[in-house]
């Protein structure tokens, strides 16, 4: 007997199970609800006057607005989890992990530096630069750093629990619903995360950076992204990270001609050779080795967190409800 086209649709959009959006489209619905919100909010801000010491620092209340308006769509969807189930259970250990997370950037992110330094591809040519708090004194520097880190911590988050936690988990789901054991599940989403994550960061190279090295780096970031989320479950170290990368490349050692407040400022000239091939993979390592130890160090084991895995392992073989 054939479907009608109404049946037909609910087949599509909810399986025959009927009891949650397939994989595909939660992921989409995230999508669209958070950048939707953050364009068109964006497309606003842009007619208001801010003062320039706030630098990009309102971009937090467009974030709070999206993750507010995902979080009420995915309390009127049926069979959707709520944004804390992607790993945002704001406790002692989410503040814990988050904190060692940015100890983790931030060394990772010396590292970094350090070799641009010594390889030539990175040279000082500013030092205590207060950006758009010049003449403003310390007060005004004081501000703009906070509006700095208050953005960025923002970004990390929207970033984080889009192409981490909806995207990862949803399909982990998927993958398991058709058949893919949890374990290979898991990791098989986290690496289709970092597909989708770093080569669209090609159009955001930095200052002195080609797309293709700004590729490479994101992708290399994608991948400690998504080994921190799979292992911990939560956002808090991939957001953690998130943050200390981006606050050092803008207010630690920032770029030349910034507006941010930065500690120094670094003209470079980064191209795709063996020496940008090393400033890539050295940090990356590290960053690697310090997740690995502190989840055996925390978690007592260094595999897929078990909530993870245990949500998964829920779908494993219903294919028809995904």
């Amino acid at each position: 007997m054939a479907l009608s086209p109404t049946d037909a649709l609910r087949r599509v959009l909810w399986g025959r199970e009927r009891d949650r959006l397939r994989a595909t489209w939660r992921i989409l619905l995230g999508f669209v609800v958070v950048l939707g919100v953050l364009l068109g909010g964006g497309r606003l801000l842009g007619r208001v006057d801010v003062p320039s010491v706030l630098v990009n620092g309102p971009v937090a209340l467009l974030v709070a607005a999206a993750v507010g308006a995902y979080a009420l769509v995915t309390s009127l969807v049926p069979g959707e989890r709520p944004v804390g189930g992607y790993g945002l259970a704001l406790d002692r250990r989410w503040a814990r992990d988050f904190l060692a997370a940015v100890v983790v950037g931030c060394v990772a992110q010396g590292v970094f530096t350090a070799l641009l330094l010594a390889t030539g591809t990175g040279r000082v040519v500013e030092t205590l630069s207060a950006g758009v708090a010049s003449g403003g004194g310390a007060p005004a520097v004081a501000v703009a750093v906070a509006a700095t880190a208050v953005a960025f911590a923002a970004v990390g988050l929207w970033e984080e629990l889009l192409f981490r936690g909806v995207f990862v988990l949803n399909a982990s789901e998927g993958l398991a619903a058709r058949g893919l054991s949890p374990g290979r599940a898991v990791w098989a989403a986290g690496a289709a995360s970092v597909l989708a994550f770093g080569p669209a960061h090609a159009v955001v190279a930095a200052q002195g950076a080609t797309p293709l090295f700004a590729a490479g780096q994101a992708i290399a970031a994608a991948v400690y992204f998504a080994v921190a989320y799979v292992l911990t479950g939560s956002l808090a170290f991939p957001v953690g990270i998130h943050f200390a990368t981006n606050f050092w490349v803008a207010s630690v050692a920032g770029q030349a001609g910034s507006g941010f407040p930065a500690l120094v400022r670094l003209e470079r000239d980064l191209g795709a050779g063996a020496v940008e091939l090393l400033l890539v993979v050295l940090p990356t390592a590290v960053l690697l080795g310090l997740i690995l130890a502190w989840v055996r160090v925390t978690r007592g084991a260094v595999s897929p967190d078990e909530s993870l895995s245990a949500s998964v392992r829920r779908r494993h073989g219903s294919a028809a409800g995904e």
